[in-house]
């Protein structure tokens, strides 16, 4: 049996990006990491607004950002998590899917907390700069992605 891809809005996600899954979501490592550890965590199946969630995939988005969180933040030595929905244009949100940017945090990795939140909102204007122009993605090829999704899938055994 083949291995399955992913939709991101409109975007194919090649199953080497993704570590782990549910029924209803995945994890996937980012194109644009802000810090070591970035990753999205999407429903399968293409929301645009979160909102437009089911109750069940609202509890198995959530559910999978916990237990992704706990290992990445153990993983990277972090001492805490950043969790984010940009939740439509306005919120800054580029890519018409839900998603949660998970990403572990350490003392000092911004100088001031919440310029975390003006870097996510740069890099997904940036994100769809170069996805709507298809240019390459240059800031990290396939085979860099599927390495960290090979080092994380490795903590879900």
């Amino acid at each position: 049996m083949a291995a399955e891809d992913y939709t991101f809005g409109p975007y194919k996600i090649h199953h080497t990006e993704v570590f782990y899954s549910t029924n209803l979501s995945y994890a996937m490592v980012n194109l644009r990491p802000l810090l070591p550890g970035h990753v999205l965590i999407c429903p399968k199946r293409e929301v645009k607004r979160f909102g437009d969630l089911t109750a069940d995939e609202t509890s198995d988005l959530w559910l999978t950002a916990q237990k992704v969180g706990r290992r990445l933040e153990t993983y990277h030595k972090a001492s805490s998590l950043t969790l984010a929905i940009q939740d439509g244009p306005q919120a800054g949100q580029t890519v018409p899917h839900v998603h949660i940017h998970l990403i572990p945090r350490k003392s000092g990795d911004f100088e001031k907390n919440d310029e975390i939140y003006d870097a996510m909102d740069e890099k997904e204007k940036e994100l769809k700069q170069k996805l709507d122009l298809d240019k390459e993605r240059k800031d990290r090829s396939l085979e860099e992605m599927s390495q960290e999704a090979d080092e994380y899938r490795k903590l879900f055994l």
